[in-house]
């Protein structure tokens, strides 16, 4: 008798199922045809899991209008909808892979021949759906029409990436069109009583008649004019759909001007939302990295996250969403790894903003550039394609580093008696070996511009002696008090010119990043790993949204250093793969 648990794998060797679904699916196996005439009809169930990204139709522009259905238990809203065919988080097609998604996806994708969806329910003695039969898949479509819809597809992108014309012409059309149609509106009836009377243009009305005629004309089409730029724009505006402010300014950032940027966000999308923060819920917090302020920020970005999920589950969740982000970058890619990781489904759609920061000067703000969404598996030039100035280096040096607890005196942060190891005694601590040992530390810096991260100079190889004030809740038990040497390893992603990275290249640096901080974790194991950093807010965030998709292989253990202008800090922020756990079945 074949067992009936499923096991996990794919119906046919050599072709690899991904699942682009929400949920695990049970797909009904069958023996080999080299099985033989004594195999059994079916053997167990193959469970195809779920993965962290979802495919899915796009509703966003395919709204025409929402009301209500009253049923016997109360009123449900009804929101209709036209066919849309756009579809998030379908990713390219890759030789010997097949895409597990739903009907209706499959269905907006024709064209695609290597998309397949559950077919036939199997279901138990309840009535519920545990399995399937199958897989199915829809004919592609013809090449011609396959073609008129990429064409028409890569016409709305690009459109959708245009800015929003100025509306001030648009007023100047309806006011001149109104005055026009007014002033015939006004001729009309002497005209029509002279027609009327003796005829066309009779008794010297020929220039009224006629002015007449050239103002309906001419104020019909001025007006017609101004209708569709105006529903053009207003459709634009709706594609774009809603912004969310993520306003987390540390207490030690310079004043940005911010005013212009969120008026012109507010005219060219739908919507906005402002994510409140725990300053404008009420406490008094800017970000202190003090020793009061420090143990509080992994706590303070949970409440972060939770008012983003407030803010989102009460929007038209129709519309797609743009993200804009203010906040340091800690908090950032917390706030990218805990928002997408417990929300599966839930795509950040992350957009550049002006900044003066530490990262490097942006003043424009540019949304004909588009927003990324960070997912992995994705189709991106390869970095030196997309950022050509731009040079990757990674140099690794050992550090002196002191560990000392925020709130202490800085003269001497050891316990008595305590004198600093000589080399191979620190090193045989770093490595974790021999009695008493204490775990090891790593640092890793990234950089996007020439400068200095607090006393780590640009040259990772002249730093000297480099002191670290941790959260007195993390110094002893996970980071240990004294002088070390520790090491260090650098990302530092410049141009020669200081040419700041292109935004096409995000995507792409987040998880070339990624996959750097995997590899010195790998080649560290059971360090405890320090990140210090100068990196845009939308690559911290970047970085976040690759954490939550990277459950398995992230480090355990990791922790921001945040230069708060005086010293380096390291803050109780939790940066590890612990920090996102799985979404709740």
């Amino acid at each position: 008798m074949a067992s009936t648990q499923p096991t996990r794998g794919t119906p046919a060797d050599g072709v690899h199922l991904v699942n682009l679904t929400e949920h695990e699916i049970a797909l009904q196996a069958h023996p080999s045809s080299a099985a033989g005439e004594g195999a059994e009809s079916a053997n167990a169930p193959i469970a195809v899991p779920a993965t962290s990204q979802v495919a899915r139709v796009d509703d966003s522009g395919a709204r025409l209008g929402s009301g209500w259905l009253n049923v016997p238990a109360g009123r449900v809203p009804l929101t209709r909808l036209r066919r849309s065919r756009r579809l998030t988080g379908l990713p390219a097609p890759e030789p010997a892979t097949r895409y597990l998604v739903s009907r209706l996806t499959a269905h907006a994708a024709r064209r695609r021949t290597d998309l397949v969806f559950p077919l036939g329910d199997i279901r138990n003695g309840r009535g519920r759906i545990t399995g399937a039969e199958g897989l199915g898949s829809y004919r592609p479509s013809p090449a011609l029409v396959q073609r008129c819809r990429e064409w028409r597809t890569g016409l709305e992108v690009r459109r959708s990436q245009r800015s929003l014309p100025a509306q001030w012409p648009t007023g100047v059309l309806f006011a001149t069109g109104t005055a026009l149609l007014s002033g015939a509106l006004g001729l009309i009836p002497g005209v029509l009583d002279d027609i009327v009377t003796s005829g066309w243009a009779a008794r010297g009305q020929r220039w009224t008649t006629w002015l007449t005629v050239a103002f309906l004309v001419a104020g019909t089409v001025v007006l017609a004019v101004a209708v569709r730029r105006w529903l053009a724009f207003m459709r634009k505006r709706g594609e774009r759909g809603t912004a969310y402010v993520i306003e987390e300014q540390a207490i030690h950032w310079l004043h940005e001007e911010k005013a212009a940027v969120l008026a012109r966000i507010a005219e060219e999308f739908a919507s906005v939302l402002r994510v409140p923060g725990a300053e404008a819920l009420g406490a008094r917090w800017r970000w202190q990295a003090d020793a009061a302020g420090a143990p509080h920020w992994d706590a303070r970005t949970g409440q972060l996250v939770h008012s983003f999920w407030a803010v989102h589950y009460n929007e038209d969740h129709v519309t797609s969403n743009a993200v804009f982000v203010w906040a340091p970058w800690p908090v950032a890619m917390a706030f990218g790894a805990r928002a997408t990781a417990r929300r599966r489904g839930l795509v950040l759609h992350v957009r550049q903003r002006p900044s003066y920061g530490a990262a490097g000067r942006r003043p424009a703000l540019r949304l004909e550039d588009g927003a990324h969404d960070f997912l992995r598996g994705r189709r991106h030039e390869p970095l030196a394609a997309s950022a050509p100035r731009h040079r990757l280096a990674t140099p690794a040096a050992s550090l002196t580093v002191t560990v000392r607890s925020l709130g202490l005196p800085a003269a001497d942060p050891s316990p008595p008696g305590h004198r600093r190891a000589g080399p191979g005694a620190r090193d045989a601590r770093l490595a974790g070996r021999g009695p008493g040992a204490r775990p090891g530390l790593l640092l890793l810096l990234v950089r996007f511009v020439r400068q200095d991260i607090g006393p780590i100079p640009a040259g990772l190889e002249q730093a000297e002696e480099v002191a670290l004030h941790v959260s007195a809740d993390l110094a002893g038990p996970v980071f240990p008090m004294g002088t070390w040497d520790v090491p260090a390893a650098e990302w530092r992603l410049t141009a020669d010119d200081g040419t700041e990275v292109p935004w096409a290249a995000f995507p792409a640096v987040a998880e070339t990043l990624a996959d750097w901080v995997e590899q010195q974790a790998a080649a560290h194991p059971g360090a405890v790993i320090l990140l210090a950093g100068r990196m845009p807010q939308e690559i911290a965030v970047g970085l976040g949204i690759q954490l939550g998709q990277r459950p398995g292989s992230w480090p355990s253990r990791l922790f921001p250093v945040h230069h708060t202008g005086e010293c380096l800090t390291v803050p109780h922020l939790d940066l590890g793969r612990g920090s996102v756990p799985a979404e709740p079945r």
